[in-house]
């Protein structure tokens, strides 16, 4: 599972294309979410928050998950008219989640608001190889419709504030 993460943050296509066919790809993408978000509470937790608040943020990682896979899907097969279902669009939006350990990663190197910036990217990336995979879209509409699903993502997030 780590090599396809690895694979999924450099952009090749087959990571998404096994997580959509896999039978239980939903429940692995759930896992690869969790563990994501799992690994950036651990300097908090560290820290001293507790690991209540830190369960919190990893549910609350899944349920953002669980959102943005529903708007990248709703945007790719009813106004983009891509094929595909909205289990395989969780299964492959969920193996780009790693990248944004990235933010972690960079945040010595950059300020961590343009860290979190280049994570965000990234992810928009991987939004757009999972849409083309899991939506069997061309890659002009599959860019649309991971960008559509960040930005809709981004003003229900500000309107809910998640």
């Amino acid at each position: 599972m780590i090599r396809r993460a690895i694979d999924a943050a450099l952009l090749k296509r087959e990571p998404y294309l096994v997580m959509v066919v896999r039978p239980d790809g939903v429940a692995d993408g759930a896992m690869v979410v969790a563990a994501v978000y799992a690994l950036l509470m651990i300097p908090w937790v560290l820290d001293g928050i507790g690991i209540i608040t830190a369960t919190r943020v990893i549910l609350y990682g899944l349920v953002n998950w669980i959102i943005l896979s529903g708007l990248v899907y709703l945007i790719g097969r009813y106004l983009l008219d891509g094929d595909g279902s909205y289990p395989g669009t969780m299964a492959a939006t969920a193996i780009g989640h790693p990248v944004l350990l990235a933010g972690i990663l960079l945040a010595p190197i950059l300020d961590p608001w343009r860290a979190q910036l280049v994570a965000s990217l990234w992810l928009v990336a991987t939004l757009w190889v999972a849409a083309g995979v899991a939506l069997e879209l061309p890659k002009t509409r599959a860019a649309v419709a991971a960008v559509g699903g960040w930005v809709a993502f981004f003003v229900v997030s500000l309107i809910f504030r998640f």
